[in-house]
C-alpha cells in the first residue's frame, strides 16, 4: 500500500488517491506503528503537493544580484535571512496538528518553539509528553523525545530532580538498549550539566499565548 501511495504521486500526482490508499494501512493495521507511519505520511501529503506542483510548474527561479563590494562595508548585518517568525510558526502548528494530530514531526517542532520562543517549558512538556505517551511509537523516537525533554528542561531552568526524573525514564523503558546506558552515562554527568547551562529571561506572554498549546491535545485527551 506504500508503494501504491508512491506511485500515485509520482507517476499520477494524484494525493488524494495516495491518502486513499495509506488509509487502508490504518484501517488494516489499527494501532501498530504501521498505522502511525501511514497518518504521518498523510499529513505531509500537502507539502509534498507542492513540491511536485513546482517541479511541473518549471517557473524560472530569480537569483538576486550579489552584494557587490562586499569587504567596504561598514556592516553586514542587513544582509542576514530574516528569521522565521516564531508565532506565526506555532500558529500554523496548531492548526496543522488540529487536522492531523498524528505528525509527530509538528509536535515536537511545536514543543521547541514553545520553549525557545515563549519561555514556557509547561506547553513544551505538554507536546513532548503526548509524544512520548502514544501507544506503538518506536523505541527509537521515545528515547529521542525523552532525551530532548530533558535538554529542554535543562536549558530552561528545571532543578536536578526534574531532570533526573525524565533520564531515568529512558533507563527503565529501556534498559538493554543503548539508549538506556547513553542516559545512564548522562545520569552521572547530570550536575555538571545542570552547572553549565544558562538561565534565560522570561517573556511576558498574552492569554491567547498562554493557552495556544491546548489546541493541540491528541483526539480523547483533556
Amino acid at each position: 500500500m506504500n508503494h501504491l501511495a508512491d506511485w500515485h504521486i509520482k507517476l499520477a500526482q494524484d494525493f488524494d488517491s495516495a491518502r486513499v490508499a495509506l488509509e487502508k494501512i490504518s484501517a488494516r493495521f489499527p494501532d501498530t506503528e504501521l498505522s502511525l507511519q501511514a497518518a504521518q505520511r498523510i499529513a505531509h501529503l500537502g507539502g509534498t503537493e507542492k513540491v511536485l506542483q513546482a517541479s511541473l510548474d518549471r517557473q524560472p527561479l530569480p537569483v538576486p544580484e550579489g552584494v557587490k563590494s562586499m569587504g567596504l562595508l561598514e556592516s553586514s548585518e542587513h544582509l542576514r535571512p530574516a528569521e522565521a517568525d516564531a508565532t506565526k510558526q506555532a500558529a500554523a502548528y496548531v492548526k496543522h496538528l488540529q487536522e492531523h494530530p498524528l505528525d509527530t514531526e509538528a509536535r515536537e517542532k511545536l514543543a521547541v518553539i514553545y520553549a525557545g520562543h515563549y519561555q514556557r517549558l509547561d506547553l513544551a512538556t505538554g507536546e513532548l509528553n503526548q509524544l512520548i505517551e502514544t501507544p506503538n511509537q518506536p523505541a527509537k523516537r521515545v528515547a529521542h523525545w525523552l532525551n530532548l525533554l530533558a535538554d529542554l528542561q535543562i536549558q530552561h531552568g528545571a532543578d536536578y530532580d526534574t531532570v533526573r526524573g525524565t533520564l531515568e525514564k529512558i533507563v527503565e523503558r529501556f534498559p538493554e538498549y543503548a539508549a538506556g546506558e547513553l542516559a545512564r552515562a548522562r545520569l552521572a554527568r547530570l550536575k555538571l550539566e545542570l552547572k553549565g547551562r544558562k538561565e534565560t529571561p522570561g517573556v511576558k506572554l498574552g492569554v491567547y499565548e498562554q493557552n495556544i498549546g491546548l489546541k493541540s491535545r491528541l483526539p480523547g485527551q483533556l
